[in-house]
């Protein structure tokens, strides 16, 4: 039997009441150049027991069911990629899953451009059937196959802040150079540039092709220590590799790198603020020392270009120059929910005037 142009890759851990869902949408749509690995990071929650059914149900070599003890989304991924057949590799997370009448849209591009790396857009998705979003690359010419050094693409991908996994679409030589870090979330920040700009060629396919499902239970809506300081620490790794690969990083994507780290200090200290049982000034001190290991422009720079998101310009300004206000801020939002809501009227108010 031919290898199969494309593995996909579902990571499941505790997801069993969405992972059919996920399931289906590929299983409706692939043929012989398709492969399906399922891998139960050590569920617990009837997963097994599902995937079994699905086994007997479908009956092909082309489905493949890889039961293992719980490691983490990392693990997960790493291991499917480990038993993946295919010369292209694509994620998906067990509770998302692709729109209907794409798979062909992702076989073609692939199977007649063979760039290194497919570009795909998603949608927000909620249970009830309802979307939201239409999420495009600006910088990306759309439907063309790309020099990545000629045209400036790590930089461009870097702009949308949106460097999911299961946006991008590698071959498999290409993953298998870098494994997802095992132990920390927020993994995709840690790798997908540096897949990018290991990369030649890249196509972006402007086509809603993920449903990427809103739940309170998903990891990116925990709000704890460990998330928030494996989210604000992220770009360590990709500064230390740019750095090593470049010496002198080329002045786009150390622009562009430098105001996601922005976008992430902000983020960290928001998502601190929704804790209550956090401790702000355990935490800002990391935050900070953080940012400043991976900024790698001045300041004024980034003021200056920060003029494109002014809101979150406002926000790092306040944080990153006044701490106290952010110690304040927690005390507000946790002590006087309503006054909070005014004060931070107010600061805007005075900011712009």
């Amino acid at each position: 039997m031919a290898k199969p142009l494309i593995s996909i890759v579902i990571a499941a851990y505790n997801v069993v009441e969405y992972l059919s869902e996920a399931i289906d949408s590929v299983i409706r749509q692939w043929d012989d150049d398709w492969e399906l690995i399922v891998v139960n990071d050590g569920s617990t929650d009837g997963t097994f027991s599902l995937l079994e059914k699905y086994k007997a149900k479908i009956n092909s070599q082309r489905f493949v069911v890889l039961n293992k003890e719980n490691g983490g989304l990392s693990s997960a991924r790493n291991a499917g990629l480990a038993i993946a057949q295919g010369e292209y590799v694509a994620f998906l997370d067990g509770d998302d899953l692709f729109s209907k009448r794409t798979l062909p849209y992702i076989k073609y591009c692939l199977s007649e451009n063979k760039p290194d790396c497919l570009v795909i857009d998603f949608q927000y998705y909620w249970d009830d059937g309802g979307t939201w979003g239409t999420h495009k690359y600006k910088k990306l010419p759309e439907r063309k196959l790309l020099n990545v050094k000629e045209n400036n693409i790590v930089s461009a991908v870097y702009h949308n802040a949106q460097v999911y996994a299961w946006r991008h679409i590698f071959k498999k030589s290409i993953l298998n150079k870098r494994l997802s870090p095992v132990g920390f979330n927020y993994e995709d920040v840690r790798t997908t540039t540096l897949h990018i700009d290991e990369c030649e060629t890249i196509f972006y396919l402007p086509i809603k092709c993920i449903l990427y499902r809103q739940r309170d239970g998903s990891i990116m809506k925990v709000k704890n220590r460990k998330n928030i300081l494996d989210l604000s620490s992220a770009l360590r790794t990709v500064t230390d590799e740019f750095k090593n690969r470049y010496g002198v990083i080329p002045k786009d994507i150390a622009l562009e790198h430098s105001i996601f780290n922005l976008s992430i200090f902000t983020w960290a200290c928001g998502d601190t603020l929704s804790n209550v049982e956090l401790d702000p000034k355990e935490l800002y001190p990391l935050f900070v020392d953080n940012f400043k290991y991976s900024n790698l422009v001045d300041m004024d720079i980034l003021k200056k270009e920060m003029r494109r998101d002014p809101k979150t310009w406002r926000k790092f300004y306040m944080f990153y120059n006044y701490p106290q206000s952010f110690y304040f801020a927690f005390y507000l939002r946790h002590k006087f929910n309503r006054i909070y809501k005014l004060s931070n009227k107010l600061r805007n108010f005075v900011y712009k005037t």
